[in-house]
């Protein structure tokens, strides 16, 4: 479905959610996501929250909805293209627009501080990041950090580690975006585009043999049926808090000034204090009885190869090659 359907569609989206949600008062802000109230998202909800509150005197406040109570990510992104729901956070809709996946283009940053310059507040992606924001009918209020990713795997399946041979027959989940596809395929995999909520069920039945772009903070979602996280470090996860374009701009000046403030000083807070979350995560993770997997170097510069083989001239095609020298520049890639 393309964005101008989704748009047009917006008034009856509207009608429907507003049978589903609890009434929610004229100034009220509907912010919804789906992770649950450990998720980076939840703190930086809930910072906003009290700031915007304090700022506006009580006048904006927000009608906050964790947990996917509004429908799976995709599904709320859509509803804020549409202006049934002004906020939320989210990965990469790339169905909405191919663009997007340059956000999860393999190993970009190597590290926090080059993770931060390449996708964080005044980075080099910002101006790539806002033009997609708003033809989608979106503005960008920030980037949200969790860490790099890996693959987690299930229970009585064996960890493959040199690729692509031990990944053969391997099913693994990804996101319903054509890059993710070329990457999977490319380091041996057979990808299974999945939606995220279908994850757990075909986690226990064995559709899937594991999930690919999970940092480590998403590894306990799966606890009871996974066996090995793969640390890969195959890009650095960002995130989007965006907001509807048509609402955002009918906010009275001094208004945009409360929401762009509180959304500021939040997501300033994530990308100081995320860095410090990772390794209390890989501690669960292990306590939960999760065997973390890190590649050897020349498994890794291996896996490195083939990914950056397909991506790269993927995203080339779809950005163009000026952006892509940029990307390429600070990935430190000729």
């Amino acid at each position: 479905m393309g964005i101008a359907t989704l748009v047009k569609a917006g008034a009856a989206a509207a009608g429907i959610l507003a049978t589903t949600l609890p009434a929610a008062q004229a100034e009220d802000i509907i912010l919804g996501h789906v992770m649950d109230t450990q998720h980076i998202f939840h703190q930086v909800s809930e910072r906003f929250s009290a700031r915007l509150t304090e700022l506006s005197g009580g006048e904006m406040s927000v009608d906050y909805h964790p947990g996917g109570d509004l429908g799976d990510w995709t599904s709320i992104v859509e509803q804020v293209a549409q202006g049934a729901v002004q906020m939320t956070m989210s990965w990469n809709h790339s169905e909405l627009d191919p663009r997007w996946d340059v956000s999860v283009l393999g190993y970009v940053a190597n590290d926090w501080e080059s993770g931060r310059a390449v996708y964080g507040p005044g980075s080099v992606m910002m101006d790539v990041y806002n033009e997609i924001m708003s033809d989608l009918n979106m503005v960008l209020l920030g980037t949200i950090p969790t860490d790099f990713t890996g693959f987690v795997v299930r229970k009585g399946i064996d960890v493959p580690t040199e690729f692509p041979d031990d990944a053969s027959g391997f099913k693994m989940r990804v996101p319903g975006m054509p890059m993710a596809i070329e990457r999977y395929q490319a380091t041996g995999f057979s990808a299974v585009p999945m939606a995220f909520s279908e994850v757990h069920t075909a986690l226990q039945t064995g559709a899937i043999d594991g999930r690919a772009y999970s940092p480590p903070s998403e590894v306990l979602l799966f606890k009871d049926v996974l066996s090995a996280y793969v640390f890969t470090r195959e890009n650095f996860e960002h995130t989007f808090w965006t907001a509807n374009k048509q609402w955002f701009e009918g906010l009275s000046e001094e208004q945009q000034g409360w929401v762009r403030t509180a959304a500021d000083e939040a997501a300033t807070w994530a990308w100081e204090n995320a860095e410090a979350e990772s390794p209390k995560w890989f501690e669960q993770i292990k306590d939960a009885g999760i065997e973390v997997v890190e590649l050897s170097p020349e498994q890794l510069a291996a896996y490195r190869e083939k990914v950056v083989s397909v991506e790269y001239p993927y995203m080339e095609g779809v950005l163009g090659a000026e952006i892509m020298g940029q990307i390429k520049a600070a990935a430190g890639i000729e």
